[in-house]
């Protein structure tokens, strides 16, 4: 039984015997200029690697969109070259003589009314016949656009090259650069939108999904409970302080403290000048001596009214000697208690006069300090005595202070021309960290509430007050 023979299909999918081919050499010819042309030569593969080159040492999307342009438009100099790029429409628009171009302009337009169509091919080979080629490579073709789209994410990029002649070589060597060309464009930063457009796309998910999620996200944060925060400023006091006062109308003699100094109670803080009060006594007490005789000669006269006259009188003239005697006795004022020197510098005001109850030194002790928070008027509702605050000193470092609120005080005082309820809170300053009239920031935490109430509360109120509500 003889074999038989071997079958082939043609384009009409009937079978037909198969003969032996044979092969022209004009034939074999075309298939190697063909060949030839299309792996390129050693400058097309230059060419394609100085345009990945120029684009890949920039580091910004748009910069690399300017060098892909500016790169082939130099090697097409009676071209017109164009990119735009942008997601589902066009965003940016760049023309290799006018720069990047805005919505008005006409090539904009012209980009945008096209951005949805098909890339024209670059094909593997020549578009012509293979003789055809071979015979004339340097053929002109129509105007080409080139698609760099994003291979994970939304992002477009189209090239136009428009106006002069492309050849089968060009569009070779194009073809080979565009791989590594996407690549690039889409590893430089973009923006914020092209970042998660590409982490959208690499996850997976739908971008409904991710909307949906997204919303369902801040539902829950509006609605998640938390603790209504009332921000107010903060003032560190002495817990406990006493002033020191003139005790009678005098001159300032000396002084032996500044402010900063420690002192124990009994120290002597300042001197007062006692020759006016010694003059006085001195006379206070003549006119003393002038009585008694004048009493002693009206008793032996039997002038009895006389005589109880000027013991009225030396009655009064003793007590302006006693009132003399204590002042001298309290020229040197001393401290009420042990503390720190808060405030009051007399070196300038020595030989000064000072009247009675003048202040002259305020004296604390600082291990224990009372921090005092100046809460709005409008908030003053959300806060009460065991409310939680945490605080923030401008000067002091290290951690916030974190307390609960001691007392709030009832009735409300004008502050930096605001009218504010003012609470306070004792802290332990035996290391010394807190000095007086230290300010900062504060918060207390209030009720709780839901977060999206927390934030627009404030302003919602304030917006309901100024339309009459």
């Amino acid at each position: 039984m003889s074999a038989r023979p071997p079958m082939l299909t043609d384009g009409s999918g009937k079978t037909a015997p198969n003969a032996p081919a044979s092969v022209s050499p004009d034939s074999d010819a075309a298939r190697r200029d063909a060949t030839r042309a299309e792996s390129g030569s050693s400058a097309d593969w230059a060419k394609t690697v100085t345009l990945i080159e120029v684009v890949a040492e920039v580091s910004d999307q748009s910069e690399a969109v300017m060098a892909l342009v500016q790169c082939i438009a130099k090697q097409f100099p009676a071209s017109s070259v164009r990119c735009g790029i942008g997601t589902t429409r066009l965003r940016r628009f760049y023309e290799s003589r006018l720069g990047w171009l805005g919505p008005a302009s006409e090539l904009y337009q012209h980009a945008a009314e096209s951005w949805d169509e098909e890339a024209s091919p670059v094909p593997t080979r020549p578009a012509v016949p293979t003789e055809l080629a071979a015979k004339n490579p340097q053929r002109d073709s129509d105007a080409i656009r080139l698609n760099l789209d994003d291979d994970v994410g939304l992002g477009r990029c189209v090239l136009w090259i428009e106006g002069g002649p492309v050849t089968a070589a060009d569009r070779t060597w194009l073809r080979r650069a565009l791989p590594a060309l996407r690549a690039i464009i889409w590893t430089r930063s973009g923006g914020v939108a092209a970042q998660l457009s590409r982490w959208l796309a690499q996850s997976g998910l739908s971008t409904r999904i991710c909307v949906g999620l997204a919303g369902l996200a801040v539902l829950l944060l509006a609605i998640w409970p938390v603790s209504y925060r009332v921000r107010c400023t903060t003032l560190v006091r002495p817990k406990h302080s006493r002033i020191v006062s003139a005790p009678f109308d005098a001159t300032l003699l000396s002084t032996h403290v500044q402010p900063g100094d420690a002192v124990q109670r009994g120290d002597v803080l300042i001197s007062l000048d006692g020759r006016p009060l010694r003059l006085e006594l001195e006379t206070v007490e003549a006119q003393i001596g002038q009585v008694l005789k004048e009493r002693d000669v009206a008793m032996v006269g039997g002038r009895v009214a006389e005589s109880q006259q000027a013991k009225l009188k030396i009655r009064e003239l003793n007590r302006q000697r006693d009132l003399l005697l204590s002042r001298l006795d309290r020229l040197n004022v001393i401290s009420p208690i042990d503390g720190v020197i808060v405030l009051g510098d007399l070196n300038r005001s020595i030989g000064a006069p000072l009247e009675t109850g003048q202040a002259v030194l305020e004296i604390a002790p600082l291990n224990e300090m009372l921090i005092e928070l100046e809460i709005p008027e409008y908030e003053i509702s959300y806060v009460d005595k065991g409310t939680l605050a945490r605080i923030r000193l401008t000067a002091a470092e290290g951690d916030p202070i974190e307390q609960p609120i001691d007392a709030v005080y009832p009735s409300a005082e004008l502050r930096d021309d605001q009218n504010v309820f003012v609470a306070h809170i004792n802290v332990d300053n035996r290391a010394g960290t807190l000095r007086p009239g230290m300010r900062g920031d504060a918060i207390a935490y209030g009720p709780v509430r839901p977060w999206l109430w927390s934030m627009v509360r404030s302003g919602w109120e304030k917006t309901l007050w100024w339309i009459g509500y």
